[in-house]
């Protein structure tokens, strides 16, 4: 996918920069489909090109939605909690879908084998 300089509303750094230090960066572009087709492909930057190797892309949420997702999260835990006898640390509660279609999975998180001996 080639992607121009008129193709991007804004891009900056967050964070301080630091001698040696990656820091990440908040890309907005001008056409939603652009973003999309980005994340579509994103299992093509799991090649083993070594200049893929430590980039990650993540969709970013204003914060209204960060606080929606967290929220969600909690009211998940907390009826966990009264629905189940098993503790809460043992799964991983994640928001996936967007829009109206958002929904809480639970995930049980693998043991190590170290705290069973």
């Amino acid at each position: 996918m080639k992607i121009e300089n008129d193709d991007i509303e804004k891009m900056y750094r967050l964070g301080h920069w630091e001698e040696g230090k990656a820091c990440p960066l908040l890309v907005a572009f001008k056409n939603i489909e652009h973003k999309q087709q980005i994340m579509s492909n994103l299992r093509n930057l799991k090649q083993p090109l070594d200049k893929f190797k430590g980039i990650s892309i993540a969709h970013d949420l204003h914060p209204k939605g960060k606080e929606e997702n967290r929220r969600m999260v909690e009211d998940a835990k907390q009826q966990h909690v009264v629905n189940s006898s098993e503790n809460v640390e043992n799964y991983r509660f994640l928001v996936v879908g967007r829009g109206q279609r958002r929904k809480i999975i639970k995930l049980k998180r693998k043991t190590s084998s170290l705290l069973e001996s």
